[in-house]
């Protein structure tokens, strides 16, 4: 079943310009996975501070492994996490037919 996962960012003040090119590199490393059927960081037009990904996988499990091994495995979770000034907010969400 596929599925769109939104994440949101919102960078530490001061932190936007270290926070964006990690979140653009975390991006190209998911967009490449097997199971990754679109991948988009977007930025907050009306906050410099906030991004947020939507993506669509063909499943939960494609992600989910995906995220450990390209994200979590690798240390670049922990390199976001650091640029952050609020907890990160995450939701999965399927079609509803």
């Amino acid at each position: 079943m596929s599925i769109t996962h939104i994440t949101e960012f919102h960078a530490a003040s001061g932190q936007q310009s270290t926070l964006e090119p990690l979140l653009i590199e975390g991006r190209n490393r998911m967009r490449a996975a097997e199971g990754c059927e679109s991948f988009d960081l977007y930025s907050d037009q009306d906050d410099e501070l906030s991004f947020t990904f939507i993506q669509s996988w063909t499943s939960s499990e494609a992600h989910d492994a995906a995220f450990g091994e390209r994200i979590v495995a690798t240390g670049h979770l922990e390199k976001v996490l650091a640029g952050l000034g609020r907890p990160l907010v995450q939701r999965t969400y399927i079609v509803v037919h």
